[in-house]
């Protein structure tokens, strides 16, 4: 399988800080940043069309001992009701939960925004192994929900985990199945970690990106170094696996360096046409801003 990867544009956003999740969904794109009071929303050209308080603080970025840490997002469907939901990283007691934004034709309706506590549920996450919790990627795959737990440079092993959508609602009963991510040897030396998922159901591909940081812990921040984007091929006939591998991993840095010292965290799917998918990825520098890169992947058979 060939590939080409063609930036097609790059856009600082200095005003929204620490950019963790993106989804694309009837024309807009909707941000979350993992310190940001707001969830900010956007046209696929990169325009402000609204942004929308989610949490209560008054300066620009909650504090890091404060924030609940939102580093995951994803559109649910569940009971005929569909919901934005988004994910703390759970790499703290003050990080484990989950918002739930329910979506009227209208838009978001935040005055029935619902947090709830998910500290069970990461406690049977625990129980099965994976001491140190840092939740990082969300998608839905079929009728499951599938989060990324990120590696570090101590722990060195990146988990998918599998549960329903209602997971928030049945804590000790939902479905619950880890699966270790294997990384091309190429690359396994960078520690690169999973930011993000997100499912291209037409064609079966689970992509996801992953960064290097140079922290050994899920709390603190390190040295940026490369970010990754990469796919997993068939993904629903392996989600009964014992280890999942990285088909291909594009080190982005080498594509374009608009890409350098950036830390890429979300991506999503716009449009595929062809054997092009359009793309949309957002970056956290560390520093209090976010940067959005639209991008061409072009795969040829």
């Amino acid at each position: 399988m060939n590939y080409q990867l063609e930036l097609v544009k790059s856009y600082s956003l200095s005003h929204f800080p620490s950019g963790s999740s993106i989804n694309f969904r009837n024309n807009y794109l909707y941000l979350v940043g993992d310190d940001a009071t707001n969830l900010l929303i956007l046209d696929a050209n990169y325009c402000k069309i609204d942004s929308i308080r989610i949490q209560s603080y008054p300066a620009k970025r909650i504090p890091k001992p404060l924030k609940a840490d939102l580093e995951a997002s994803v559109f649910v469907t569940i009971k005929g009701l569909e919901y934005l939901m988004i994910i703390g990283s759970a790499s703290t007691l003050l990080r484990e939960k989950v918002v739930l934004i329910p979506m009227a034709p209208s838009g978001l309706r935040v005055e029935q925004l619902n947090i709830i506590s998910d500290s069970v549920f990461i406690g049977r996450i625990k129980a099965l192994g994976i001491t140190e919790i840092n939740i990082e990627g969300a998608t839905v795959i079929g009728n499951s929900l599938v989060l990324g737990n990120r590696s570090n440079r101590k722990s060195g092993v990146n988990h998918l985990i599998i549960t329903d959508l209602d997971f928030w609602g049945r804590q000790l009963e939902a479905n619950l199945t880890l699966i270790p991510i294997g990384i091309p040897a190429g690359a396994a030396a960078e520690f690169p970690s999973v930011s993000e998922l997100c499912y291209w159901a037409d064609g079966d591909l689970l992509l996801l990106t992953l960064s290097c940081e140079h922290t050994d812990n899920a709390y603190d921040d390190g040295v940026i170094g490369n970010s990754y984007l990469g796919w997993i091929n068939n993904i629903s006939k392996k989600m009964h696996l014992s280890l999942v591998m990285v088909d291909k991993l594009i080190n982005l840095p080498e594509t374009h360096e608009n890409f350098r010292t950036e830390k890429i965290e979300g991506l999503c799917v716009e449009i595929v046409q062809g054997n092009t998918l359009t793309l949309h990825l957002i970056s956290d520098n560390d520093n209090g801003e976010s940067k959005l890169f639209k991008v061409n992947l072009i795969v040829d058979e």
